[in-house]
């Protein structure tokens, strides 16, 4: 089995975005219990904060810059039914959310690959709407994180 490359160039036109915020949760086969956990991990991010703050800064720029792409793309190939770009996009979005305390990301981007690696398209576009929640999550909690005091 070949790996999959990533797309060499962006989508023409950003595709629409599900949101989590008019998805019907009993609709979700498999979805457990609501999640409790902040979207960045609380003891990694105070743990960040006071040992390296800066580079904490420079992790969640990096992230806020460059992830909004590659969940354009991983929703372009989700909603395409184009299952390699789905699973890579999807495992590289979550080891970059594994490496920043990311939990509930990490966690919906898992269910996504291996919806994408099981071939299963229906599982897959419903398991993109976690995915972009979770993101809009991180995103506000990265903002509130790097907020001046």
């Amino acid at each position: 089995m070949s790996n999959p490359t990533p797309p060499t160039t962006p989508p023409t036109t950003p595709p629409t975005i599900p949101t989590g915020k008019s998805a019907n949760p009993q609709s979700r086969p498999g979805k457990i219990a609501p999640d409790d956990r902040p979207p960045i991990n609380a003891e990694w991010l105070a743990r960040m904060r006071e040992q390296k703050p800066e580079f904490l800064r420079r992790l969640f720029d990096v992230f806020q810059a460059e992830e909004p792409q590659r969940l354009a793309l991983l929703v372009q190939a989700t909603l395409m039914g184009d299952l390699e770009q789905t699973r890579f996009l999807a495992h590289s979005l979550k080891g970059g959310a594994a490496t920043l305390g990311m939990e509930r990301l990490r966690d919906a981007c898992r269910e996504l690959e291996f919806a994408a690696r099981d071939g299963n398209t229906a599982a897959m576009a419903q398991r993109l709407v976690p995915v972009t929640s979770e993101m809009e999550a991180v995103f506000l909690a990265m903002r509130t994180a790097l907020a001046p005091v």
